[in-house]
Order: structure tokens, then sequence, then C-alpha cells
């Protein structure tokens, strides 16, 4: 976490705006670059498996440009099976959580990656200081994801095949 000298300079707005924003714009473009590069496409072709045009795709990889909704980003996620964080944080939190801009970092595993790989036990399970916190804080936290378990259940199953072809890159 950083210390309270790192974030003194957040003290003053302009600062803190700027860096927010430009921090915030070029950790999705590098996000967007790293999976891009994941899947070893060139632009138009990353373009059309996500469903937009290269340009679409050039202006998401632009560090300067501001205009990515929401919706967009989760049509990726959901075109490149993996998910997606959205989310208000804390200063110190925001500056722990975007320190690695490593394409290692940026280039999360798909849920066919992950379900590949052996199982993990609870404890072995990375948990975020966020997440670990309302989990321990949260009494409801249990039952609500009762509550959540049902969701999926009108989702298709993953195909054994693709499953296996995963497993076979692993």
């Amino acid at each position: 976490m950083p210390d309270r000298n790192d974030l003194t300079k957040f003290a003053r707005k302009i600062y803190r705006d700027n860096y927010l924003q430009s921090k915030v714009r070029g950790m999705i473009a590098y996000q967007i670059q790293a999976l891009r590069e994941k899947t070893k496409l060139s632009q138009t072709d990353f373009a059309d498996k996500i469903g937009k045009t290269q340009s679409v795709v050039s202006r998401l990889e632009d560090t300067e440009y501001g205009r990515v909704s929401v919706q967009t980003l989760l049509d990726i996620a959901c075109k490149l099976d993996v998910a997606l964080i959205v989310k208000f944080a804390s200063y110190p939190d925001f500056l722990f959580q975007t320190r690695d801009v490593s394409v290692a970092a940026l280039q999360p595993q798909t849920i066919y990656e992950s379900l590949a790989q052996p199982a993990k036990s609870a404890q072995e399970m990375p948990l975020g200081k966020a997440a670990a916190s309302a989990a321990a804080s949260d009494q409801n936290y249990s039952s609500r994801l009762r509550d959540m378990e049902g969701m999926n259940d009108n989702l298709p199953p993953m195909s054994a095949r693709k499953l296996s072809e995963i497993r076979a890159q692993a």
C-alpha cells in the first residue's frame, strides 16, 4: 500500500482528478491491447471477434480516448469469456490495484482457462483486501451467495470440446 507521503500529493484536487482520469484511461487502453495480444489477433481480426470495427479497437487502445462505455467493456468481456470489475475505490486501494501494468497482469484467464486449472482450496484463492473485508463484515454474505447460486441455471453448459481444447493448450 502507498504510504502517507505518497498520498500527500493527492490532497491537491487538480492533481488527483487529472491522475485518476489519466490512469483509468491508460489502464483501459492497456488492458484492451493486452487482451488483443493474448488472442494474437490484429486490430481488424480482434474487432471481428468482439463485434466492433477496427477503428473502434484503435480508439479503445488509445490512452487519450475517454469515451469508453461500460456496455462496450461488458460486450468485450462477454466475447472474450473474462469478467469485468467496475467499482469505486479509496485512493490507497486504487494506487495499489493499478501499480502493476505488465502485460501478464493485464491478461486475465478466460473462464475456460480457469476451469482447466486444478481446483484450489478456499485458502489458496487470492482475495482482495476489499473483498476479504466485505466477506468478514457482511453478515448477509453467505445468504447472498446462496441467492446467486441459482442465477446460472438457464445458461448453456460449457462445451466439453471447448474445455478439452483449453486443457490441451495448457
